[in-house]
């Protein structure tokens, strides 16, 4: 593979992750869709739940903008591909398969994706580091 056709694949890695995060801001501040992407049946979420989801909303918009910042030139902004496989994507790893063990089958495609997202990311920083290196030389 190329310098170009890694970058680009790293930028597409980048977009993927805002596509991904993206969707999630918009079901955090709107709890049906919340429901519908987290198989949950019973969406009647008091003010408690609503603020926590607002919480979570706003972090999950800071972190899309991260990534789409990063996708403009992925190997200066390499660490927010190492920020999001550890410790965001480790973390909601664990939290999805913390949800399977307590038997919440809907988490499991939540698992896939995270697991795909960390491999991802984990190969586009590895990869940008390596072509940041070969600049240097």
């Amino acid at each position: 593979m190329t310098r170009n056709n890694k970058i680009l694949a790293m930028k597409s890695v980048c977009w993927a992750g805002c596509a991904a995060d993206a969707l999630w801001t918009v079901a955090l501040a709107w709890p049906e869709l919340y429901g519908v992407l987290t198989g949950q049946t019973r969406v009647d979420i008091d003010l408690e739940w609503r603020l926590i989801l607002g919480v979570a909303a706003s972090l999950m918009a800071g972190w899309t903008s991260l990534l789409a910042w990063a996708a403009q030139d992925p190997v200066e902004r390499r660490m927010v591909m190492a920020l999001t496989a550890m410790p965001v994507l480790i973390g909601l790893i664990a939290v999805a398969v913390t949800g399977i063990v307590f038997g919440d089958s809907g988490a499991l495609w939540i698992l896939i994706k995270c697991c795909l997202l960390f491999t991802a990311m984990a190969w586009g920083w590895m990869t940008a580091r390596g072509i940041a290196r070969e600049k240097v030389r």
